[in-house]
């Protein structure tokens, strides 16, 4: 047997990339790799004991050009009997009505396709054809980038994906490798006329960095692949500390405010500390080159050295890090929620409130609502001590409430100083007031005196705070 399919095929048995009975959707753009790709795995099927279906995306991007790429695929896929899924998405047209970056919107669109149909058609994994030279390219983009650890373990072999996984069994195989199959197998693929540009980072450092490192080192491809899965198996573990470290940390977690205690912080080895905050990096993007940038998480980290005073950095897309006290909160870009909209409250219904809280009020000799969770907590009050209807509206200057089971009347700005509430949560922070303005209740943070934790015999109403769930 070739070099060639067996390196394949010592790397799919090496990692468990396929199982017997395993559904395999391959990526086929009609380029060699995964020409290359589809061709083998259709030859090794029954060996694998798998079944082989073929997914195909047209961008629109390169007029016939592109639709003679669908017609190659589908033509292939017919002579073999492969099933084959195929999809032309406008790109142009979407680019034009959203502007963006035209490969993350490509890979987006084509990505959403894959996933749509893997789930319609039940298959377990999706097969696409990155190789060595692209492992290559990918960890030289991610030094150029000033990407952090994440970018620095490559492409991976495996990872989550759809209703199964994504797989990439070419990854221990180079391009040239790829093409001497090809050959070898007289199958024909496509050459797309957009790789030859150097519009594109990669394009860039495909055709005039990476010649240079293997002038160095005939080997760099099978140098980088020993190094990008070492890095990727010691970042698997400290990934593992990471998370526990951080459980312990969180002060609180909120769909949009995520907080730890930072002297805590500093009892953790550096090199947790990193991964601590691409974590809750995690929590605020979805986009990998703002979660692994370098300048962002070292922004984060210095604000993290002191604990006297207070700082806010401004994060990507209006996100915050706040430093106030000994906490540091990681704060989503904050969009107005309609519960701050002064407006009388209903009784009998649950309520959503900002910062993750929903509220019920309703008449006291009723049922309590049984869907609540370890975090509700249920109060009384008679509604003939103050003035109907109740309302729910934001922070206004002078506002003062009296605190449940204390003589004690404090400003509610002082109230969210002494809670450590970070300003950017301040003015948005629902309050619960009397028809003539008494403030009733500050959820989530404090009650006043009106209310009790047990029912007294004038009590005609029962209030409950509690978390929406997280989702």
């Amino acid at each position: 047997m070739a070099p060639f399919e067996t390196k394949v095929k010592e790397y799919i048995q090496q990692y468990g990339l396929c199982h017997k009975e395993d559904r395999l959707l391959v990526a086929c753009s009609a380029g060699a790799d995964s020409m290359a790709l589809l061709h083998f795995l259709y030859q090794e099927k029954e060996r694998l004991g798998v079944s082989v279906a073929a997914v195909h995306v047209n961008h629109m991007l390169r007029g016939s050009e592109s639709e003679e790429d669908r017609r190659f695929v589908e033509s292939f896929c017919q002579d073999k009997g492969i099933p084959v899924y195929a999809a032309d998405i406008p790109i142009p047209a979407i680019l034009e009505k959203e502007s963006g970056n035209m490969q993350a919107v490509c890979r987006r669109e084509r990505y959403a396709y894959f996933k749509e149909v893997m789930q319609e058609t039940e298959s377990t994994k999706l097969v696409v054809a990155h190789h060595a030279d692209d492992q290559i390219e990918s960890v030289i983009m991610a030094l150029t980038r000033g990407l952090l650890e994440g970018g620095m373990q490559g492409i991976k072999r495996c990872r989550p994906f759809a209703n199964g996984e994504l797989i990439r069994p070419f990854l221990s195989v180079t391009r040239e490798e790829i093409v001497d199959y090809l050959q070898r197998n007289h199958q024909g693929y496509r050459e797309d006329s957009s790789n030859k540009k150097d519009s594109y980072t990669r394009n860039r450092i495909r055709h005039h960095v990476v010649p240079l490192l293997r002038a160095e080192n005939e080997n760099i491809a099978e140098a980088i692949m020993h190094y990008t899965e070492k890095v990727q198996e010691d970042e698997q573990l400290l990934q593992s500390y990471a998370e526990q470290a951080l459980q312990e940390l969180l002060v609180e977690k909120q769909r949009d405010l995520w907080k730890i205690n930072i002297k805590a912080f500093h009892n953790q080895p550096l090199a947790l500390q990193r991964r601590i905050i691409l974590l809750l990096l995690k929590y605020l993007y979805e986009n990998p080159n703002i979660e692994q940038s370098y300048t962002l998480s070292n922004a984060i980290l210095k604000l993290t050295q002191s604990t006297d005073g207070n700082a806010t950095i401004n994060l990507p897309k209006g996100a915050l890090a706040i430093r106030e006290y000994d906490q540091l909160s990681l704060v989503k870009a904050h969009k107005e929620s309609p519960a701050l909209i002064a407006r009388t409250l209903p009784f009998g219904q649950w309520i959503d409130l900002p910062n993750d809280l929903r509220m019920y009020i309703g008449k006291a000799d009723h049922a309590v609502p049984t869907n609540t969770t370890s975090f509700a907590k249920c109060y009384f009050v008679n509604t003939s001590d103050f003035a109907l209807p109740l309302h729910i509206r934001g922070r206004m200057d002078g506002d003062r409430i009296d605190l449940l089971g204390t003589n004690i009347k404090k400003r509610v700005s002082r109230l969210f100083i002494d809670e450590k509430i970070p300003a950017a949560l301040r003015e948005n922070w629902p309050i619960v007031t009397s028809d003539d303005n008494l403030v009733i209740a500050v959820p989530g943070l404090r009650m006043s005196n009106y209310l009790s934790t047990s029912k007294r015999a004038e009590d005609d109403a029962l209030f409950i705070i509690d978390k929406r769930v997280l989702s």
